[in-house]
């Protein structure tokens, strides 16, 4: 199987425990193989608004914080620079970030993300400080943890 076909799999609203475990497999790949899903990071972003399913939300964020973190390897990194969207990546993320229905394990990998691309997206800063205080006020034992961990980091920042 493809990386192209776990991606559309990923995606598939009329089932979603195929689609959940296709989006395991992926971030999978993108972990183990990264040299397997570069080629497919454009589409992967693309694609990623999509995503409505809470439990492969959860395997994107992971498939994004690895591709977007500053330590990455160079093949993620040169992928990264050459997707024309990346703001819409920053959008969707804020989105599944507030929405009242996302669950905490996805919440707290948008942190990071969001905190990856915020030297590329200096508004980014303001933000996430604020939706992180926000979720900080009644967050779970995991929200408080990475939350805290994201506002000392954001804050450590030079403006």
């Amino acid at each position: 199987m493809s990386v192209h076909d776990l991606l559309s799999l990923s995606l598939l609203k009329e089932h979603p425990s195929v689609a959940f475990r296709a989006a395991w497999v992926l971030e999978e790949v993108a972990y183990t193989f990264p040299d397997s899903f570069v080629p497919y990071l454009k589409p992967f972003v693309a694609h990623l608004h999509e995503q409505q399913n809470l439990s492969c939300q959860r395997h994107f964020t992971k498939i994004l914080m690895r591709c977007t973190n500053p330590k990455t390897g160079i093949g993620y990194r040169a992928a990264w620079q050459v997707i024309p969207d990346r703001e819409q990546v920053v959008e969707t993320i804020f989105d599944w970030l507030i929405s009242p229905r996302t669950p905490v394990a996805v919440q707290v990998n948008c942190l990071d993300v969001l905190l990856h691309l915020q030297a590329e997206f200096d508004w980014i800063k303001e933000e996430l400080q604020a939706q992180v205080e926000y979720l900080l006020l009644d967050g779970s034992a995991a929200m408080q943890s990475r939350g805290k961990r994201v506002l000392n980091k954001v804050s450590k920042k030079k403006p």
